[in-house]
């Protein structure tokens, strides 16, 4: 047995001995690297350069490819003719941060002058193919190749921006009848890209959903296309609107704008676009000392409208002795009509025209005054009110209010037999006009598809009105009412 352990001991010692001290390299010596894939610009890109812009940049990127154990990928990116080769390349840029990044940041001034250095003539197509090679000095892997068209420098206009009318909720109401007045469109000048070349200008309009590449309607701005500004009457920017389908000028035309810059053959948009909504439907307004608010020009009487005839206004009312005219926006004597001198009517279309004459009343009590702006006639007659009733309470009632109790109008000491309200509808409703309670007594239509003026009747239908805050106005003596838009 002792033989045995010393045998064993023995073993154990020469195996101690025999054994050496042995160093291994743990580092990996091979190496390899990933695909990736070209992300801008898109196949079939056609880019055109433009001298006017020298410094603007252009950016081809692609996703990491990912790299071996040790040594980060390099990549630079190729050119070449489309009828050549792409392993011949006519062009190579290494990529930004000396080669390491995914992305190659170009100015339209490298690349020109890159392919000018190759013989394409300023202004000329150039049809070729590109990829990105990635390199880790063991391995290159070759991106996918694409199409891309470069024209180079030749006509050119600079960036520029667009000054005004700026975007708004607010609508901007034009007379469509005037030539006398405008909108006027303003932006920034723009320079061509060639030394004594001319830019011009287009005005374009596109519903909020449109293309500016196929616009409702242009204009050329002022001096031929030359200035950086359009004045356009409102008769022709109405005539532009109705011709391009916006038929109802008591409805809203909602539109975008922006300017086309051209020069040569190279025509550029403005940098951003701007929203303009357009009414164009002429509200008339009585002022002078026979109405009920005198000459206040901020608070004048409200004409009621013709249904069958957009141009003429009525009023059917209380008249003081004194004079009186029309105006057309609360608070301003920019637009007015009056008398020509022989009971008929004069325009002031802006505010450097004369003044019209007024409008005489010999007798205090109550009249029917109607006025034609598109026949220019005028006209004023006594009205009875013998047997009229005069009501202690009127006001509207419908599906805003869930035909309950009416909301209530209110009258004037002046007037007694015109009722005003300003009420906002917060969803499309019926209603009529009503006495304060039961239904024996109330207005409404036989039909009406949203009319925001008309001429209602005892027990008729109801009135179909759209969402929106209005001042509302009704005449009991003659059924007329108005939707004035707040």
């Amino acid at each position: 047995m002792k033989y045995k352990i010393l045998y064993t001991l023995l073993v154990l010692v020469a195996f101690a001995f025999g054994c050496k001290e042995t160093t291994f390299d743990e580092a990996s010596k091979g190496e390899a690297l990933g695909a990736f894939t070209a992300t801008a610009p898109a196949n079939n890109t056609m880019l055109v350069l433009n001298s006017a812009t020298p410094g603007k940049t252009i950016v081809i990127s692609w996703t990491a490819a990912k790299p071996g154990v040790n040594t980060a990928p390099t990549y630079k990116w190729v050119v070449a003719l489309k009828s050549g080769a792409i392993d011949q390349p006519i062009l190579e840029f290494p990529s930004d941060n000396g080669g390491k990044a995914a992305t190659l940041t170009l100015t339209q001034k490298q690349l020109d002058d890159a392919l000018k250095a190759k013989g394409i003539a300023d202004g000329a197509k150039a049809d070729l193919i590109w990829r990105v090679i990635a390199d880790n000095g063991s391995l290159k892997v070759n991106g996918e190749t694409f199409n891309i068209s470069v024209t180079r420098f030749g006509d050119g206009v600079s960036n520029f921006i667009l000054y005004g009318p700026v975007s708004s909720a607010n609508v901007t109401t034009i007379n469509p009848i005037l030539t006398a007045q405008s909108l006027n469109f303003k932006w920034q000048k723009s320079f061509a890209g060639k030394v004594g070349a001319n830019v011009t200008y287009k005005v374009k309009f596109i519903k909020p959903d449109g293309s500016f590449t196929t616009p409702l309607f242009e204009f050329t701005s002022n001096n031929s296309g030359l200035d950086s500004n359009l004045s356009v009457s409102y008769k022709d920017f109405d005539a532009k609107l109705t011709a391009a389908g916006f038929a109802d000028q008591s409805a809203i035309a909602t539109l975008k704008w922006s300017v086309e810059a051209s020069s040569g053959t190279f025509t550029k948009f403005s940098d951003y676009t701007n929203d303009i909504s357009v009414l164009r439907d002429v509200s008339l307004f009585m002022v002078g000392d026979a109405s009920e608010f005198g000459w206040d020009n901020g608070n004048p009487t409200h004409m009621f409208r013709d249904a069958t005839n957009r141009g003429a206004y009525i009023y059917t009312g209380y008249l003081n002795v004194g004079d009186f005219k029309f105006i057309t926006v609360v608070g301003s004597w920019e637009t007015q009509y009056g008398n020509n001198g022989s009971n008929g009517v004069a325009l002031k279309a802006k505010g450097s025209d004369p003044d019209p004459g007024t409008y005489h009343v010999a007798t205090a009590g109550f009249y029917t005054v109607k006025i034609d702006i598109n026949a220019l006639t005028f006209s004023i007659a006594p009205y009875s009110v013998a047997g009229a009733t005069t009501y202690a309470s009127i006001g509207i009632i419908g599906n805003f209010n869930d035909w309950a109790d009416i909301t209530a109008m209110s009258k004037s000491s002046f007037n007694s037999h015109i009722w005003v309200i300003t009420q906002t509808i917060a969803a499309n409703t019926e209603m009529k006009f009503r006495i304060a309670s039961g239904w024996d007594v109330n207005w409404g239509v036989a039909a009406n598809a949203d009319a925001k003026y008309g001429k209602t009747t005892i027990n008729a239908g109801n009135l179909s009105v759209k969402a929106g805050t209005y001042k509302i106005l009704f005449n009991d003596l003659t059924g007329d009412y108005i939707f004035y838009n707040k």
